[in-house]
């Protein structure tokens, strides 16, 4: 038994859950503490690499965008957490490193908009969505894209582009997301055939 399930057991045995929510509580346990294990673990690479406002802005803007994206996922919850790892610090570096111009600048975010709102959502092997769903998260993402866009590139105008940067870095990363789990998913299928 898990420590998520325990948990959950001391939940229905104080009669705080139902014995048939077991499982969601369990699953939803471990999906919290994950986040809070992803959120604090950017927060201290942000400190290491002496970027945390960067990395939190980074995070505010990937985060909402993610859950209606979709794209690529890893196939264990260590994986994830790893790749996690890698995501965050390459964001940072590119932050930090790529010298960003209007030119880059614009580019990129003209790229990763238009990757994000053609791709998206890109569905997962775990996780299928429905022709609702579909169209439900294709609106929701690309009224969030809509917005972090324009966010960021006002912000870029009136003088503040490392914030802009910050957003335009988590698009990019979400792009490239969608691009390998749609990469992911039709070589799903092929192996199908």
């Amino acid at each position: 038994m898990s420590v998520w399930d325990r948990i959950s057991e001391i939940f229905i045995n104080n009669e705080i859950i139902i014995a048939e929510d077991k499982e969601l509580y369990s699953y939803g346990l471990q999906q919290g503490i994950l986040m809070i294990l992803n959120v604090t673990t950017t927060i201290v690479i942000g400190i290491i690499c002496g970027m945390v406002w960067q990395s939190i802005i980074f995070l505010l803007s990937y985060i909402p965008l993610r859950t209606y994206v979709g794209g690529y996922h890893a196939k264990t919850q260590w994986r994830c957490y790893i790749f996690s790892i890698l995501i965050i610090s390459v964001a940072l570096l590119g932050i930090k490193l790529i010298p960003w111009t209007n030119i880059i600048y614009f580019t990129l975010m003209f790229f990763a908009g238009s990757i994000i709102s053609l791709l998206a959502p890109v569905e997962d092997g775990n996780k299928h969505l429905d022709s609702i769903e579909k169209t439900i998260y294709k609106k929701r993402s690309r009224v969030i894209l809509s917005a972090l866009c324009g966010i960021g590139t006002l912000l870029y105008i009136i003088g503040y582009p490392q914030i802009s940067i910050c957003i335009l870095v988590a698009l990019l990363l979400l792009g490239i997301m969608l691009i390998l789990g749609n990469c992911k998913n039709k070589l799903r299928r092929l192996n199908y055939v």
